[in-house]
């Protein structure tokens, strides 16, 4: 029986100690993947969200613009960016009437109080975010995805609903378009 005993408390033992490395291993294998900052994972997870999101102009007021072998200048046609994920991001009470929001991910971010009137939301995730209040004035929220999300007290005169999802959202004394 002594035995038996002895054998249970050393593969109890074992069990412990292989189960304490495998979680210490997972913990260092997350800490490393956590650290390596590869273009994807430094604008996905940033927690500076950008401020302007177009491209910056190369040339000055002083600068000429030479053409080369004697081509007439075209402008540069702007870059669209790629779809930004802004995922629980807080803007709460941010004045955002300039940002580009267009296919953004914004889902479960926290907008309460902020100043969106304008903006283009058009196709953009705002599913479970936090609009309590915001200012939506002439935004274009069309294609969106607002499903769950808290739109309590929230001026949407004169927005653009089309096609948005809205399941579940929460529209308690809105001001609706």
């Amino acid at each position: 029986m002594a035995k038996h005993n002895q054998r249970q408390l050393l593969l109890f033992s074992l069990t412990s100690v292989l189960t304490g490395t495998a979680m210490l291993v997972g913990v260092g294998i997350y800490l490393a993947l956590r650290n390596v900052d590869t273009p994807s994972t430094a604008t996905e997870y940033s927690s500076t969200p950008p401020v302007e999101t177009s491209a910056p102009s190369i040339t000055t007021p002083n600068t000429p613009i030479v053409p080369i072998h004697n081509k007439p200048s075209t402008p540069p046609t702007p870059v669209k960016p790629p779809r930004q994920n802004l995922g629980g991001v807080d803007w709460r009470g941010k004045d955002l009437r300039r940002m580009d929001l267009q296919n953004a991910n914004l889902g479960g971010a926290n907008l309460a109080n902020a100043n969106l009137s304008g903006v283009n939301l058009r196709g953009a995730n705002l599913s479970g975010a936090n609009l309590n209040y915001a200012n939506l004035t002439n935004a274009d929220l069309s294609q969106g995805d607002l499903r769950g999300a808290n739109l309590s007290h929230a001026n949407l005169q004169g927005a653009n609903l089309d096609r948005a999802l809205l399941d579940g959202a929460n529209f308690t004394n809105a001001i609706m378009p």
